[in-house]
């Protein structure tokens, strides 16, 4: 009989409810904005990473996990996959208030909706894997306007918009370089360093062995920077459909008919977008202290150690499949308002296209005191300018995104009382968005504050737990030369697991 078995599943119900969630989360994704600036391009483009990133100001692409727990999922950067230990689930909802504004009138709307739901774990300790489902972009709007036609009269036009595209990721990242200073301290070069004796099997001297103890640092240094670098890729499957209504609504003493145009564009296909991540740990530093002539200097141990943390990511140019169905007809109402089809202009099924997702690029930094601080910055820009849709351009302009975060945790130790454990976030982010319209640029600013509450944690099992909760106030647009401004409340809540799967127990 095999007395060594893989742990039980059953041990882990939260994380499987976690896919079960997955089969049915894509419908619950579909929509979840009211701007009337999301009838552009493919929508608004929903921001990378879950809970965490998004209290830090959408800050993601240097954030990677330590080798202790919380564990988060940054799937904004798939190199971030590599420092996954455990197993790691992510699971949130969203909420957005957005108030409409123009010259002379307000008009609030609310919508809420599944945010993301996201599995993580470790392969090798060089390599890491995430699988997830979240929102790309997202349509949703109504919009009327009045215009006054000659020999007509007031012509009303309604425009409106539902739909999105949902995403499906399947992410991997490796760090090719894992195990240099391992290698290096197994290596010849390693041991004639440490001797005490030179190649000629004399003794060295004091300022030779101090030398040889620096070499051996500087390489050591060198080994570790080259095996923290990590690469790479999220392969995902973009779906979806957008719909969208046009209405031109003449004068009822007119004799004319009103007239109607409905498209659904349904749209599929792959999208590849790469990361980069490398950090440097800085346990120690020089002092000026000398000890005698053969010790020159020294070096002094940190209490905490600080990590320098760099990121890249980039998405090429990619060209989705796309499906038109269209219908535009002519009608009246009745006495009871029911629409009465009179005359049908067009009726297009079934015409294929492509839709152009635009290449992106961006980097980011960071900065890490121990487990109680991470400062982190991101600056991003994304080619919108070549966007098009079966053929047609619509005079975008390129996205410029910059944001901040920190994260200050006071006392992450087991036995430190909740609200020391309690992790908490801050940021503010600025987005020049694809759009300038009556010669005016949109852009959106934002500041966000967030809490991650620690639940149910287990060190003897490596069972952790957390609450993310994030709010954000913001504001895009203008009302100038006509246009609308919005000012938004968005919030989300998330939950973090960790757990250990698949370990084989040492005794029965």
């Amino acid at each position: 009989m095999n007395f060594c078995k893989w742990n039980n599943l059953k041990s882990t119900p939260s994380i499987l409810l976690l896919f079960i969630v997955f089969c049915f989360a894509s419908s619950a994704m579909a929509q979840n904005t009211s701007s009337p600036y999301s009838r552009y391009g493919v929508g608004d483009v929903g921001a990378k990473g879950f809970g965490q990133n998004f209290s830090l100001g959408g800050t993601h692409i240097a954030m990677q996990n330590d080798s202790t727990s919380m564990f988060f999922i940054n799937n904004g950067n798939p190199a971030s996959y590599t420092n996954m230990r455990l197993v790691t689930a992510e699971l949130g909802a969203k909420y957005n208030r957005i108030t409409l504004q123009d010259a002379t009138e307000k008009q609030t709307v609310n919508n809420a909706s599944l945010g993301y739901i996201s599995l993580a774990f470790p392969i090798k300790k060089w390599w890491g894997s995430s699988v997830g489902l979240i929102p790309f972009s997202s349509v949703g709007y109504k919009i009327s306007d009045e215009e006054e036609v000659a020999n007509v009269g007031t012509v009303n036009y309604l425009y409106q918009g539902t739909g999105g595209i949902n995403q499906v990721y399947f992410g991997n990242g490796i760090k090719p370089f894992y195990g240099f200073p391992r290698m290096f301290f197994m290596s010849d070069k390693y041991a004639a360093l440490k001797s005490l004796k030179k190649a000629d099997n004399t003794l060295k001297t004091c300022k030779e062995l101090f030398d040889d103890k620096e070499k051996i640092r500087k390489i050591n240094n060198r080994k570790r920077l080259m095996q923290s670098a990590a690469l790479g890729v999220n392969a995902s499957y973009l779906f979806g459909n957008m719909e969208t209504t046009r209405r031109s609504i003449l004068p009822a003493t007119l004799l004319s008919f009103n007239t109607r145009t409905g498209t659904n564009t349904r749209v599929d296909g792959l999208y590849f977008d790469y990361g980069f991540q490398m950090s440097y740990l800085i346990d120690s530093v020089k002092t000026k202290e000398k000890v005698d002539s053969c010790h020159p200097y020294r070096f002094r141990d940190l209490k905490e150690n600080v990590k320098l943390l760099f990121g890249v990511t980039f998405a090429t140019q990619t060209n989705l499949n796309a499906t038109i169905d269209s219908l535009s007809y002519s009608y009246f109402n009745n006495s009871i308002g029911y629409e009465i089809v009179k005359d049908t202009i067009e009726n297009t099924k079934g015409y294929k296209g492509n839709i152009a997702i635009p290449l992106s690029f961006g980097f980011g930094i960071g900065f890490k005191k121990g487990e109680k601080i991470t400062v982190a910055a991101d600056f991003a820009i994304q080619n919108w300018s070549a966007y098009s849709a079966f053929g047609q351009t619509q005079a975008l302009r390129n996205t410029m995104r910059t944001s901040l975060g920190l994260q200050f945790i006071p006392d992450s130790k087991p036995n430190a009382t909740y609200f020391k454990r309690t992790h908490y976030r801050i940021g503010i982010r600025y987005l020049q968005t694809a759009l300038e319209l009556k010669s005016t640029p949109l852009n959106e600013y934002a500041g966000s504050i967030g809490f991650g509450f620690p639940v149910g944690r287990s060190y003897i099992l490596q069972s952790f737990s957390m609450v993310n909760i994030g709010v954000e106030l913001g504001q895009r647009g203008t009302v100038s030369n006509g246009l609308i401004k919005e000012n938004f409340i968005k919030a989300t809540v998330g939950f973090t697991l960790n757990d250990r799967w698949f370990q084989k127990p040492k005794f029965d």
